[in-house]
């Protein structure tokens, strides 16, 4: 093969995954403690186009930290995935896309959003977005190292305290080679209050060549669609409306192609803590996956009639058999409630 060649094929298999990655997609976000490997196959199941990894950050990659290569692994059914790192320094973050390279992701992405303190008071995450030239010496660093084997999209928030930077922070992504931004319209010091801002959406979608993935209080079919058809962008990405609520996945499809879709029933819910668990158990035993589980129930459970009383109960128990008969017990009382 020729290097011309080789260059070719190089950029096909790139626009390849760009199009199967970035074109009227739903996406799965990266939410810390939540979207790992058991719960990014579950998503999948439900209908999710794409999933991304929770975040890993450079600094651990480069030391080997062992959690690193757990939170970096996944399984071929859940391809498209995107492994998202973190970190503060250009050469930091580009010395940890090498090493996760040898995972062979779909694409990597880069994580200059999440307003978590601890996450920003190293400069890493959100904290990036007070420092335009940072962003600009880390996406062309990662850019030369990626050097066309994957897409690389930039997951941002539209500011630090107000979206005054966005377009300029925006174009630096674009010109610096990026395939796609993900873009959630909070601020950094909104954390999650509030209403994020689609119009904010629609204004970068206006301005770049490049996808852009919408994010942000999607939480119903109806939201996903109004996002699509306020904001005009490529793909659309979902957090915290999907924790509990896989099925938002299916009913999004639904409702963009036949105009309607199916309400999950309690009792379904319940049957997924099942299945969830079980997948747990098998990947990092009963024990962890009680308490890993301990998170998921109030989501589950929201709004059904005496959800809190359960929830206190399987907190406080680390027994398998009777973690299983709450639940068993809760479902009996939901059909006869």
């Amino acid at each position: 093969m020729t290097l011309f060649n080789g260059v070719i094929q190089c950029f096909s298999v790139c626009y390849l995954k760009m199009n199967s990655i970035f074109s009227n997609k739903t996406w799965l976000a990266p939410l810390a403690g939540y979207t790992d490997t058991v719960y990014r196959k579950i998503c999948k199941s439900m209908g999710a186009d794409v999933v991304m990894s929770e975040m890993i950050s450079a600094d651990a990659l480069i030391y080997k930290n062992p959690k690193t290569k757990i939170l970096a692994e996944f399984d071929e059914e859940e391809r498209p995935i995107g492994l998202q790192i973190f970190g503060n320094d250009a050469h930091k973050i580009s010395e940890g896309i090498k090493i996760l390279k040898e995972y062979q992701p779909d694409f990597i992405d880069i994580n200059m959003g999440c307003p978590i303190k601890k996450i920003v008071k190293n400069g890493s995450g959100g904290a990036l977005l007070k420092n335009p030239e940072k962003i600009k010496e880390i996406v062309s660093s990662a850019v030369k190292v990626i050097d066309n084997e994957f897409p690389l999209t930039i997951k941002i928030r539209s500011g630090w305290n107000s979206d005054e930077s966005l377009l300029e922070i925006v174009k630096i992504i674009e010109s610096e080679g990026a395939s796609g931004i993900c873009l959630h319209p909070r601020t950094k010091t909104q954390m999650f209050s509030g209403k994020s801002n689609w119009d904010l959406i629609r204004k970068v979608k206006e301005k770049t060549r490049i996808p852009i993935i919408g994010n942000g209080d999607i939480k119903t079919p109806e939201d996903a669609k109004k996002m699509v058809v306020q904001t005009g962008c490529d793909s659309i990405m979902i957090g915290r409306g999907v924790i509990g609520n896989p099925w938002l996945f299916r009913q999004i499809k639904n409702y963009l192609q036949n105009k309607t879709y199916n309400s999950i029933l309690p009792s379904k819910k319940i049957e997924m803590i099942f299945l969830h668990f079980e997948k747990l158990k098998k990947k990092i035993g009963s024990k962890i996956a009680l308490k890993s589980m301990r998170k998921f129930i109030p989501y589950y459970t929201k709004g059904m009639k005496n959800a809190s009383k359960l929830r206190q109960k399987c907190n406080q128990t680390s027994d398998e058999m009777r973690f299983i008969q709450y639940l068993l017990d809760f479902k009996v009382g939901l059909k006869n409630g």
